[in-house]
Protein backbone atom coordinates (compact mmCIF):
# COMPACT_ATOMS: atom_id res chain seq x y z
CA UNK A 1 0.00 0.00 0.00
CA UNK A 2 2.81 2.47 0.86
CA UNK A 3 4.49 2.10 -2.54
CA UNK A 4 1.29 2.55 -4.54
CA UNK A 5 -0.26 5.76 -5.82
CA UNK A 6 -2.70 7.41 -3.45
CA UNK A 7 -6.34 6.69 -4.35
CA UNK A 8 -7.15 10.41 -3.95
CA UNK A 9 -5.82 11.09 -7.45
CA UNK A 10 -3.04 13.48 -6.42
CA UNK A 11 -0.43 11.48 -8.34
CA UNK A 12 1.67 11.09 -5.19
CA UNK A 13 2.53 7.91 -3.32
CA UNK A 14 0.02 6.98 -0.62
CA UNK A 15 2.76 7.04 2.04
CA UNK A 16 3.61 10.64 1.08
CA UNK A 17 0.02 11.80 0.69
CA UNK A 18 -3.18 10.84 2.54
CA UNK A 19 -1.49 8.24 4.77
CA UNK A 20 0.12 11.15 6.63
CA UNK A 21 -3.33 12.47 7.56
CA UNK A 22 -5.08 9.14 8.18
CA UNK A 23 -2.31 8.01 10.56
CA UNK A 24 -2.43 11.42 12.31
CA UNK A 25 1.20 12.22 11.43
CA UNK A 26 -0.01 15.53 9.96
CA UNK A 27 -3.28 17.45 9.81
CA UNK A 28 -4.73 18.57 6.47
CA UNK A 29 -3.91 22.22 5.85
CA UNK A 30 -6.70 22.80 3.33
CA UNK A 31 -10.28 21.71 2.75
CA UNK A 32 -9.16 19.96 -0.45
CA UNK A 33 -6.56 17.93 1.43
CA UNK A 34 -9.24 16.89 3.91
CA UNK A 35 -11.61 15.96 1.07
CA UNK A 36 -8.93 13.84 -0.61
CA UNK A 37 -7.95 12.15 2.65
CA UNK A 38 -11.58 11.40 3.51
CA UNK A 39 -12.08 9.77 0.10
CA UNK A 40 -8.94 7.71 0.73
CA UNK A 41 -10.29 6.74 4.16
CA UNK A 42 -13.48 5.51 2.47
CA UNK A 43 -11.31 3.63 -0.06
CA UNK A 44 -9.33 1.85 2.70
CA UNK A 45 -12.23 1.56 5.21
CA UNK A 46 -10.52 3.82 7.76
CA UNK A 47 -13.77 4.53 9.59
CA UNK A 48 -12.36 6.21 12.74
CA UNK A 49 -10.70 8.87 10.55
CA UNK A 50 -14.01 9.57 8.83
CA UNK A 51 -15.77 10.04 12.17
CA UNK A 52 -12.97 12.18 13.63
CA UNK A 53 -12.93 14.51 10.60
CA UNK A 54 -16.72 14.92 10.51
CA UNK A 55 -17.69 18.05 12.43
CA UNK A 56 -18.92 17.09 15.93
CA UNK A 57 -22.17 19.04 15.45
CA UNK A 58 -23.04 16.86 12.45
CA UNK A 59 -22.05 13.41 13.72
CA UNK A 60 -24.68 10.77 14.28
CA UNK A 61 -24.66 8.77 17.50
CA UNK A 62 -24.00 5.51 15.63
CA UNK A 63 -21.88 6.97 12.81
CA UNK A 64 -19.00 4.50 13.14
CA UNK A 65 -21.32 1.48 12.97
CA UNK A 66 -23.23 3.01 10.08
CA UNK A 67 -19.99 3.54 8.13
CA UNK A 68 -18.84 0.00 8.82
CA UNK A 69 -22.15 -1.42 7.59
CA UNK A 70 -22.16 0.66 4.40
CA UNK A 71 -18.63 -0.42 3.52
CA UNK A 72 -19.66 -4.09 3.44
CA UNK A 73 -21.37 -3.55 0.08
CA UNK A 74 -19.48 -0.52 -1.30
CA UNK A 75 -16.02 -0.16 -2.82
CA UNK A 76 -14.74 3.32 -3.65
CA UNK A 77 -12.80 3.57 -6.90
CA UNK A 78 -11.88 7.08 -8.02
CA UNK A 79 -12.10 10.73 -6.99
CA UNK A 80 -12.30 13.74 -9.30
CA UNK A 81 -12.15 17.26 -7.85
CA UNK A 82 -14.19 19.67 -9.99
CA UNK A 83 -13.92 22.93 -8.08
CA UNK A 84 -12.50 24.31 -4.83
CA UNK A 85 -13.75 27.55 -3.25
CA UNK A 86 -11.73 28.97 -0.37
CA UNK A 87 -10.57 26.39 2.15
CA UNK A 88 -6.95 27.55 2.33
CA UNK A 89 -4.91 28.38 5.43
CA UNK A 90 -6.30 31.92 5.55
CA UNK A 91 -9.96 30.78 5.39
CA UNK A 92 -12.29 29.43 8.06
CA UNK A 93 -14.63 27.76 5.56
CA UNK A 94 -14.29 26.04 2.22
CA UNK A 95 -16.26 24.18 -0.41
CA UNK A 96 -15.11 21.30 -2.61
CA UNK A 97 -17.18 20.00 -5.51
CA UNK A 98 -16.23 16.46 -6.46
CA UNK A 99 -17.29 13.21 -8.07
CA UNK A 100 -16.56 9.94 -6.31
CA UNK A 101 -17.05 6.70 -8.21
CA UNK A 102 -17.94 3.51 -6.38
CA UNK A 103 -19.17 -0.04 -6.84
CA UNK A 104 -22.14 -1.20 -4.80
CA UNK A 105 -23.65 -4.65 -5.18
CA UNK A 106 -21.86 -5.16 -8.52
CA UNK A 107 -23.12 -1.88 -10.03
CA UNK A 108 -21.08 1.28 -10.60
CA UNK A 109 -22.25 4.71 -9.51
CA UNK A 110 -21.13 8.32 -9.29
CA UNK A 111 -21.68 10.53 -6.27
CA UNK A 112 -21.32 14.19 -7.21
CA UNK A 113 -21.42 16.57 -4.29
CA UNK A 114 -20.61 20.07 -3.12
CA UNK A 115 -19.12 19.56 0.33
CA UNK A 116 -18.76 22.27 2.95
CA UNK A 117 -15.80 22.36 5.32
CA UNK A 118 -15.07 24.41 8.41
CA UNK A 119 -11.78 25.09 10.20
CA UNK A 120 -11.80 25.29 13.99
CA UNK A 121 -8.68 25.58 16.13
CA UNK A 122 -6.49 24.93 13.06
CA UNK A 123 -8.30 21.68 12.20
CA UNK A 124 -10.46 21.20 9.11
CA UNK A 125 -13.74 19.28 9.42
CA UNK A 126 -16.25 18.03 6.88
CA UNK A 127 -19.49 19.84 7.71
CA UNK A 128 -22.08 18.62 5.19
CA UNK A 129 -22.72 18.23 1.49
CA UNK A 130 -25.17 19.01 -1.28
CA UNK A 131 -25.43 16.06 -3.66
CA UNK A 132 -25.95 17.17 -7.28
CA UNK A 133 -26.11 13.68 -8.74
CA UNK A 134 -26.41 10.74 -6.39
CA UNK A 135 -25.97 7.13 -7.33
CA UNK A 136 -26.32 7.56 -11.07
CA UNK A 137 -25.62 4.22 -12.70
CA UNK A 138 -22.47 4.24 -14.85
CA UNK A 139 -21.49 1.60 -17.39
CA UNK A 140 -18.07 0.51 -18.66
CA UNK A 141 -17.39 -2.10 -21.31
CA UNK A 142 -15.04 -4.91 -20.34
CA UNK A 143 -12.35 -3.83 -22.83
CA UNK A 144 -12.44 -0.14 -21.82
CA UNK A 145 -9.54 1.19 -19.77
CA UNK A 146 -10.40 1.07 -16.09
CA UNK A 147 -11.32 4.42 -14.59
CA UNK A 148 -9.00 3.91 -11.63
CA UNK A 149 -6.18 4.93 -14.01
CA UNK A 150 -4.25 1.70 -13.50
CA UNK A 151 -3.71 1.44 -17.25
CA UNK A 152 -5.37 -1.99 -17.23
CA UNK A 153 -8.51 -2.97 -19.07
CA UNK A 154 -11.62 -2.80 -16.92
CA UNK A 155 -12.12 -6.58 -17.12
CA UNK A 156 -8.68 -7.13 -15.55
CA UNK A 157 -9.08 -4.50 -12.85
CA UNK A 158 -12.36 -3.46 -11.19
CA UNK A 159 -14.80 -5.61 -13.16
CA UNK A 160 -16.46 -8.17 -10.93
Amino acid sequence: MNNSLCPCGSGRLYSQCCALFITASLMPETAEQLMRSRFTAFYFNEHPYLVNTHHPSQREANELTSLQNSQETSHWIKLIIHQVKHGDKQHQTGQVEFSAFFNENNEFFELREKSRFIREQDQWYYLDGEPNIYRTNLKLKRNDLCWCQSGKKFKHCHAL
